[in-house]
Order: C-alpha cells, then sequence, then structure tokens
C-alpha cells in the first residue's frame, strides 16, 4: 500500500525484541486486517537477533509498517516510544505482542462495535502448541459510570483488564501531553496502564468474539521470567484495584480480594522461574516479606473463588515461610508438567 502522508484511522503498536522466530506472522496478521486505514508502528527494543533486518524488509514491501529501534528499555517503555509516534488526527490505537496474532477482521469488528466508545475491550484466545485454544470473553455490553460499578470487578475476573493487547483505545485518551502512559515497570504495567485509562473514561464497550490470540509458543514457560520489582508492583496494582472500586462504587469486594491474591501467588511463583538467581536464603527472606506484609494479610482474608485460590490464602495467611516454599515450589512444578491444569486454575472464575 503506498503512503498517502495521511493519518491511519488505527495505529497498531507491537513493542519487539529478540522476536525473529515471530515476529514476521505477527507483523502480517496485522497488515492482512480486512480493514486497510492501518498503520502498524513496531519498536525494536534493543533486539540482537534479526529482528530489525525482518523489519526493514517487511517495511518495503508496505508501507504502513513503521519500524523504529530504540535502546533495550523493556516493554512499557516500547509502548510508551510507540505512542509518541502514532501520528496526528488517527483516531484509534490497538497493542499486539509479536509473537501473537490477529483475526482478519479484528480491527474492523473492533470499529463497528465501537459505537463511540473510549475503551473496547474484545474477547481473546490461548492457543497451545496442538491447536487446542482456550477463549475468555463477556458477553456484548455497553458500560457507562453508572455501570462501571457493578462491572468493574467481573471484568477484572473474567482476565479482560490485565493485557493491553485485545483492545481498542480512543486515540485521544492514550497520545498526546495528557495521554495515559506506561509505567516504567517489566510486570504489571499493563494492568497499570487499564486502571488509568478506566479512571478517564465515559464509555466502555464489552465485544464476545476472540480475535485476538495469544500463542503459546513451544518451550514457553507459563512463569514470567524473575523481576525483583514484582511484589512492589503487585502491591501499586491492588492499591489502584481498590482505588477503582471505591472510585465506582463496586460492591464485589470479594473477587478483587481474589484477584490480588493471584498476584501474590504469581509473585511466590516467580520464585522458582529458572531466571531467579537468588540464594535460598534470599528467597526465603523474601518470602517472609511477602507472607507478612500487611496489605497481603488484609486483602487475602475471604477472597472468593474455588477450592484452589482458599488452600493458597491459607497458606499465605499460616505465615510460615517453609510451607509457603514448598507450596508454590510444587505450582511452579504444575506450571512445567501440566500446563493447561495450570492455566484453568490461574484464570479459573
Amino acid at each position: 500500500m503506498p503512503e498517502t502522508g495521511n493519518a491511519p484511522r488505527v495505529a497498531l503498536i507491537m513493542p519487539a525484541y529478540n522476536a525473529a522466530a515471530f515476529i514476521a506472522g505477527a507483523a502480517r496478521s496485522v497488515l492482512d486486517q480486512s480493514c486497510r486505514d492501518i498503520e502498524l508502528i513496531v519498536v525494536d527494543d534493543g533486539s540482537s537477533d534479526g529482528t530489525w533486518q525482518i523489519l526493514t524488509e517487511l517495511a518495503e514491501e508496505d508501507s504502513r509498517l513503521r519500524p523504529i529501534r530504540v535502546e533495550n528499555g523493556g516493554p512499557a517503555l516500547a509502548r510508551n516510544r510507540g505512542l509518541e509516534a502514532v501520528r496526528p488526527g488517527t483516531d484509534y490505537v490497538m497493542f499486539v505482542d509479536a509473537d501473537d496474532a490477529l483475526e482478519p477482521d479484528t480491527v474492523d469488528y473492533a470499529l463497528e462495535k465501537a459505537a463511540g466508545a473510549d475503551l473496547v475491550l474484545m474477547g481473546f484466545a490461548i492457543l497451545q502448541e496442538d491447536g487446542s485454544r482456550k477463549c475468555y470473553a463477556e458477553p456484548e455490553q455497553r458500560l457507562g459510570p453508572a455501570e462501571l460499578g457493578e462491572a468493574f470487578p467481573r471484568l477484572y475476573k473474567a482476565n479482560l483488564l490485565n493485557q493491553v493487547w485485545g483492545k481498542l483505545y480512543r486515540a485521544e485518551l492514550v497520545t498526546g501531553e495528557n495521554g495515559v502512559r506506561f509505567a516504567d515497570y517489566r510486570w504489571g504495567e499493563d494492568r497499570l496502564f487499564i486502571f488509568d485509562c478506566l479512571e478517564r473514561v465515559k464509555a466502555v464497550q464489552v465485544l464476545p468474539a476472540c480475535k485476538y490470540h495469544y500463542v503459546m509458543h513451544k518451550g514457553e514457560s507459563l512463569i514470567t521470567r524473575y523481576y525483583d520489582k514484582k511484589f512492589q508492583v503487585c502491591l501499586l496494582a491492588g492499591r489502584r484495584a481498590e482505588e477503582l472500586a471505591e472510585r465506582f462504587g463496586s460492591e464485589d469486594q470479594a473477587w478483587l480480594r481474589t484477584m490480588f491474591a493471584k498476584s501474590v501467588f504469581s509473585c511466590l511463583t516467580n520464585l522458582f522461574s529458572p531466571s531467579c538467581g537468588l540464594s535460598r536464603q534470599e528467597k526465603r527472606n523474601t518470602v517472609r516479606q511477602i507472607v507478612t506484609n500487611e496489605q497481603v494479610r488484609r486483602r487475602c482474608r475471604g477472597a472468593a473463588g474455588g477450592l484452589p485460590v482458599r488452600f493458597l490464602c491459607a497458606v499465605l495467611l499460616s505465615g510460615s515461610v517453609g510451607l509457603n516454599l514448598l507450596c508454590f515450589r510444587l505450582v511452579a512444578w504444575v506450571s512445567r508438567a501440566a500446563p493447561w491444569l495450570f492455566i484453568r486454575l490461574k484464570h479459573r472464575k
């Protein structure tokens, strides 16, 4: 498609780091959209493989792809750089990860159903290597300020507020000097970004179709890389969720506590990521810091959910460092030995 010089209707932002194995497929799933009035901004976050070469070759084939190269700073800063590059006059913004894919009519579907909403939340599917898929979605609905109180815990529970992808944002919400930006974290920054957006929106449109495909690749771990600020972000996101619940008048605090508890579980499981270099004593000290934290002990009481959540909350509240180390080492083992069981437990409503 020739460069027209006009702002596209939708800018799609894709951060990429050492994504040579997947970037071409992800980019083509965007460029092959039925909606042609788009621009794909790919921010190469200091890749050391062939990512940049692939991007430049794709850009020569399709001028709607605009590659940008920056020093490695993490996905949050890369997405912020992408937001800064959105052309004035663009109507909407979407985010796509460099190893995922969109169905061919994703952009058209979101635009046709947006109906003037500031934020559109679509369903998403987790695709396993064997082709099986698990879809996460809520029924179609329109939410104004009056409806967000009831909807906020429900959407959070449905795992629709944890990721920036699979959504359509009105450009004015996330671009310009006053637009929402990503906090400089390497975990949980998506959730904080969504919370900041929800604080500003006047209308949210929820769509049921699972047009975004989160692809699980061979050898990929369900446990994120070890991140030393993960618990700090967990506490921050928990406080922000409480503030939003109060702002919206949400009554379902039990499920908000459950989502916070699941984040704490993730912090503990993260200690058993292959990338965690902490010594045994350092792990014990980290667990002690978590299980004695006042916010953790307050928010993990009375969490909703099934037996696994109640059991893990009981382990947390026991205050036993040894028991928590043993229990969450087992959780990490399950994530590797039985990934679909881990996914069902992690995303159980």
